[in-house]
This record gives structure tokens, C-alpha cells and sequence, in this order.
């Protein structure tokens, strides 16, 4: 998940004032960086969008990385040529997006809480709208994955009538489960088992946050666990053991040891909105989208071992299948390609 930036509609306008009363939007954070080296020479790339990207996403085998632009668009590039290879119609306003593991079908979540969409990544095109409901003001932006073994996907719907975790079959792409929540989702994520879901929000006003553990069988929370700020996005470890959520508008990461409910937080640069874990476990990376940085932090440590300067205003990132490339889309329309050999963090 990221945060609704540099609207373009009437509708991202409304979802930035919603945003900014849940507290997530620091509107300008006072709070200085993290201190870590900056590292040069690690963007290798920019690659041009029709518009800007809301979310990315990495094909399991690396050769495609997916792009929703909130123009009705899902764009696919091509990994080795850099290139948007070929553009994927929706409608709507596509905005969060999470790939299935067989690397055949991608689902994505609209941001006016109307569809997700169900798409076929092997012939890059649209499967099925799935309808959702009527057009509904966002108090967060949504947010969707999809279990390991890819028979379902989770998407969280955070308006201001109600909050729900959506579960939609695979096989037929139909809503399988529709589950209020106590809080306002903003980020989601599956066990690798695929027998927990976690979902990170926050309530009312939203001046600190929760992480609820659900039960994917009964869709019965199982926990809670306190956060100290409003969480901005969510990823587990490969391995399940902790999640990270960054917290936007205190400038940090809240690491969270999933078996005994200890939360460390990790300081870091402005407004961190997007978040991604290396395939190995032992590196996270995170965007600053108030200093126009992506930190690193070696979570063996929970240290910040590096920073480095990209475009402006970064969003959501999202690391290649063999931990060697990283892909970050701004508030322009923009995607910048980082090799992360050169950070010292593949």
C-alpha cells in the first residue's frame, strides 16, 4: 500500500483528505533521516509510464514487473528491455496489486472500492471484474495478497460506512468471504503456511495503529497487537516469523516478532510509505517519500545500513525473485530500477 499522493481526481483528492485525517499523510514531517551512508550509483535505470504508479509487483520469474496507474491501466514491463511491454485495460482506478505464486494470475483492488480485478499475467490481460460495490469514499487505501498456494486472495476494503477483509476463490473468482473488521485496513498480508492473515490498520482517528491476526479458516481474530503509530503498508518475512509495517507519519519501521508479539521500531527517513523484504530475509527496504530516499536495513541488526537517493517522491518497491533488483514507482510517471548488488543488500 501506498499513500494517496499528487492526486489526479476528484477521488484521490477526497482519498488524500481521508488519509491525512487518519494520520497517516505527515503533510511534511519535521523529523530528519535515519544517519546511514548514502550509496550512488545504484539506480541503473528509469523507465517512463504512461502515469504515475500507485504499486509494483514482480513477476515470479522476473522477467515482468506490473505497474497499476490509477488510469484504468495496469502496465507490464519487460524486465530485460526495460520497456513497457504491454498495457492491460481495466477501468476503474486500479491501485494495489499482488502477483499469485505460479506467476499466471495477478489480482488487483480499485481504489473507488467498486472491483478487483482478476488477471491473467501469462497473456497479460483481464480475466474478470469482480464487483465490490458502489463507488465508496476511501478512509485507507486498499491493499490485496494472495495466499502462497494461490487459492485465495486477500483484499482489505476500508470506506466510510464499513471495513472488511475480502476473500476472494481463485478457482472461480468469485467472493468467497466478506468479514468486517474493527479497525481501517491498510495493508494485508498471508502466513506462508496460509493459515494466518495479518492485517495492519489503525481506528477512529487513527493516532496509533493495530496489527489484527486472523484465522484463515474461521476469519476469526486471533490477536491483536498494538502498534504506536498508524501503519502505511505491511510484509512479512519469507519465513513468517516477523512483519514490518512502516509508520508514515512517525518516520519509522515497527518490526514485530510474530511469536512473542514484540514490537522494535526502526527510525527512518520521512514519511516511509512502501516496503519491501529481500527473497533471503536478511534485508528490507524501504521508501522515504519525504526525503526522496530508500532506506536499507539489515534485519539481523534492525539497523540502517544504507540510503539512497531516488526521483521524487517514492512510493510503493517491490524486489525481483532472486534478490538482485528492486523497482520503485514515484509521484511522476516514472519506475526507477535499483540494483541492489551495489548497495551491499541483495
Amino acid at each position: 500500500m501506498t499513500i494517496a499522493r499528487h492526486p489526479r481526481s476528484s477521488m484521490a483528492a477526497i482519498a488524500l483528505v481521508a488519509l491525512a485525517a487518519c494520520g497517516v499523510v505527515s503533510g511534511g514531517s519535521t523529523l530528519k533521516d535515519a544517519r546511514a551512508p548514502a550509496v550512488s550509483g545504484a539506480v541503473v535505470a528509469t523507465i517512463p509510464l504512461s502515469d504515475y504508479g500507485t504499486d509494483v509487483a514482480v513477476g515470479a520469474d522476473g522477467a515482468r514487473v506490473y505497474v497499476p496507474v490509477r488510469t484504468g491501466k495496469v502496465l507490464a514491463i519487460d524486465a530485460a528491455s526495460r520497456r513497457v511491454a504491454s498495457t492491460i485495460a481495466t477501468d476503474g482506478q486500479p491501485y494495489a496489486i499482488a502477483l499469485a505464486a505460479d506467476g499466471a494470475h495477478a489480482y488487483v483492488m480499485d481504489l473507488t472500492a467498486q472491483y478487483v480485478f482478476a488477471l491473467d499475467t501469462v497473456n497479460d490481460r483481464l480475466v474478470k471484474r469482480i464487483p465490490v460495490g458502489i463507488i465508496e469514499r476511501p478512509v485507507m487505501t486498499p491493499a490485496v495478497a494472495v495466499s502462497r498456494d494461490g487459492a485465495r486472495a486477500y483484499v482489505t476494503n476500508a470506506t466510510v460506512m464499513d471495513d472488511h477483509l475480502l476473500v476472494i476463490d481463485t478457482a472461480t473468482n468469485a467472493i468467497g468471504g466478506d468479514h468486517f473488521l474493527g479497525i481501517h485496513p491498510a495493508a494485508v498480508a498471508v502466513s506462508p503456511d496460509g493459515r494466518l492473515v495479518y492485517v495492519a490498520g489503525c481506528k477512529l482517528s487513527c493516532i496509533d495503529g493495530s496489527l489484527l491476526v486472523v484465522d484463515a479458516a474461521s476469519a476469526r481474530v486471533v490477536s491483536t497487537i498494538p502498534l504506536a503509530s498508524a501503519p502505511a503498508a505491511l510484509v512479512l518475512a519469507p519465513d513468517g516469523s516477523r512483519a514490518y509495517v512502516p509508520n508514515a507519519r512517525a518516520a519509522t519501521v515497527a518490526v514485530i516478532d510474530l511469536a512473542t508479539t514484540t514490537v522494535t521500531t526502526v527510525p527512518v527517513g520521512p514519511e516511509p510509505t512502501g516496503i519491501a523484504v529481500g527473497p533471503r530475509g536478511a534485508f528490507l527496504y524501504v521508501t522515504s517519500f519525504g526525503s526522496d530516499s530508500v532506506y536499507v536495513i539489515d534485519t539481523r541488526t534492525n539497523a540502517v545500513i544504507a540510503t539512497v537517493a531516488v526521483s521524487r517522491g517514492p512510493r510503493a518497491i517491490a524486489v525481483s525473485p532472486d534478490g538482485r533488483l528492486a523497482y520503485v514507482t514515484h509521484s511522476s510517471a516514472t519506475c526507477s530500477v535499483l540494483d541492489l548488488r551495489r548497495i551491499g543488500g541483495a
